[in-house]
């Protein structure tokens, strides 16, 4: 993400002035901003991100290929986990992926998370992937360790 002036308690403001309703391409996560989503919504503890499948995001039957759909899901993650404006990051530890569906080149898909425990060690996510015509494509869940590194600083 770009600098902001930093407010602890206040960083669920900036992403929503700054990212809500828009394409994101000037986050902190470089594969993220690759993939061009819209951000839909970011509450504490939730995200929920769409995006177009596109060409390069296939595979050579057309489809979403399934590492960039857990590309997205861990994206969604990651949102998730920041909105709760911790003081130190968390890093995944696994991504548990079921596919359902898959999902045709210009076509858009949904990605939702939403964090189900976060405790002083661990934080518990779990996902849902949905077709914009609702069909559920792909749940998932995963555990994210904290680091050690301080969060929520200009200079993070």
């Amino acid at each position: 993400m770009k600098q902001h002036p930093y407010q602890p308690g206040h960083l669920l403001d900036y992403l929503k002035a700054t990212f809500l309703h828009k394409v994101v391409t000037e986050s902190r996560s470089a594969a993220g901003n690759w993939l061009q989503f819209t951000l839909e919504k970011i509450e504490k503890g939730a995200s929920t991100i769409s995006l177009p499948i596109r060409p390069e995001m296939a595979n050579p039957f057309g489809m979403i290929h399934g590492g960039m759909m857990a590309l997205a899901i861990d994206e969604a993650i990651g949102w998730a986990v920041v909105s709760l404006e911790a003081p130190t990051f968390y890093t995944s530890v696994n991504l548990q992926v079921d596919f359902l569906y898959a999902i045709k080149v210009g076509e858009r898909m949904l990605v939702s998370a939403e964090v189900v425990r976060h405790g002083k060690k661990m934080i518990y996510v779990k996902s849902e992937v949905h077709h914009e015509n609702g069909t559920l494509l792909a749940t998932a869940t995963s555990h994210l360790v904290v680091t050690g590194m301080q969060a929520n600083t200009p200079n993070n």
